[in-house]
């Protein structure tokens, strides 16, 4: 089951990445962000209003800032209604593109590891994030994902379970199948591009990245068992890697 450092945590280490880029970068890239994609700064929240607000005001800037992002495909995730996005993890910096390029509030699964560093649990657990124990199934953190589907939220998770500094996703887990099919909810499967060039060979790098959503894939009614959720798990991470490669 994934795990997931969410946006809290990462806010400082991002704008301080940002913050050394700009100091080093040239002229801007024109067009950078021209046509890509338009972030809105509303975003429907829960826990602590004022804090998502501020996270949000703060990541867009800094998204904004580094400059060379793209979001395609985000209007095929639903308005409205109950949905699981399950992603490829290249980088540190994955829960941060999410939550700034999808208008709606994640509920990140992460790892409990993450709510165990001083400040940073009780951040992101203000911020929506729920506590998964990687090491064996967390039958807590599936019921907790499932209440909050029944509850019409978008729930988001790295199906790779760890991190993998690479450009294409390594084998997913069962687990985003079983909440699929429990749930009912449409997948909607995300790939990134280009993070995992962000900080390679123990230096920063000022890469495109881009982030696309692909078409919500259903599972209600599908059969359950280990060996189904293992062929779903399979069909989801082809789907990313369709639009891993996709111009």
């Amino acid at each position: 089951m994934a795990g997931l450092p969410c946006v809290g945590g990462l806010v400082i280490v991002v704008a301080a990445i940002v913050h050394r880029r700009l100091r080093r970068r040239g002229a801007e890239d024109p067009g950078s962000l021209r046509g890509a994609f338009i972030v809105s700064l509303r975003l429907r929240v829960s826990g602590d209003p004022w804090l998502c607000a501020f996270a949000r005001v703060l990541l867009v800037t800094v998204v904004h800032i580094y400059g060379r992002f793209r979001v395609v495909g985000v209007g095929n995730l639903p308005a409205t209604g109950p949905v699981i996005l399950v992603a490829n993890h290249p980088s540190d910096v994955d829960p941060i593109l999410l939550g700034v390029a999808v208008p709606r509030t994640l509920h990140c699964m992460a790892d409990v590891v993450q709510f165990r560093r001083g400040f940073v649990g009780p951040v992101i657990e203000r911020l929506g994030a729920f506590p998964v124990r990687k090491e064996v199934p967390d039958r807590a953190a599936l019921e907790r994902a499932l209440s909050l589907l029944a509850d019409g939220r978008v729930v988001a998770l790295f199906a790779e379970g760890d991190l993998h500094r690479r450009s294409k996703p390594t084998a997913f887990h069962n687990g985003v199948a079983f909440l699929a099919a429990r749930s009912g909810a449409p997948v909607v499967p995300v790939a990134i591009a280009g993070a995992e060039r962000i900080y390679a060979q123990g230096r920063l790098h000022w890469p495109w990245v881009r982030l696309t959503l692909g078409s919500p894939v259903t599972f209600a009614g599908a059969r359950r068992g280990k060996a189904a959720y293992a062929r779903m798990a399979a069909e989801l991470r082809d789907a990313v890697i369709r639009l891993h490669d996709a111009e």
